[in-house]
């Protein structure tokens, strides 16, 4: 009878452990990703102002307006958490745009947001304005609407 009292005992105190072990695990795995979503807000960032040039030449203006607010807050808080070392090496390089990595360097937040928006616009804008059309083929209009479409801007909130 004690071996048996003493098993039971044994069995509640490993169950403890487990479920200690068990928390604690759950816990770091929060942590962990709650840097990688910091991390991914310079990727919302860049997805957000290229999807704001998009809606710009498909003429939705509050498209354009709600996507560059996006990138900004994004961006804000991403640079924010990036200064305060939230964010770690490893993350930056897996989940940032490496166009966003190369302009970092500013004297301002702001400043590095605004030299960030104006690679991404440009990008998108030479993107569709230089492709080669037919004299039938779809305006500038139409292809910024389909891209618009094809890169799922819609989702970016």
């Amino acid at each position: 009878m004690l071996a048996a009292l003493n098993a039971g005992s044994l069995g509640i105190a490993m169950k403890s452990k487990l479920l200690l072990v068990a928390a604690t695990l759950a816990a770091c795995i929060t942590v962990s990703n709650a840097v990688d979503e910091k991390a991914l807000l310079g990727h919302i960032m860049w997805s957000a102002f290229e999807c704001s040039a998009l809606a710009e030449l498909a003429e939705n203006k509050s498209e354009q307006e709600r996507l560059y607010l996006v990138g900004l807050n994004a961006g804000r808080t991403f640079l924010e958490a990036m200064k305060a070392g939230q964010i770690s090496q490893q993350a930056l390089n897996e989940a940032v745009p490496i166009n966003v990595l190369q302009r970092l360097e500013g004297p301002s937040n702001e400043f590095v947001i605004g030299k960030i928006h104006a690679a991404a616009t440009g990008h998108t804008r030479d993107e569709i304005v230089k492709r080669k059309r037919s004299m039938w083929g779809a305006t500038q209009k139409q292809e910024a609407r389909s891209d618009y479409g094809y890169r799922n801007c819609f989702l970016i909130r």
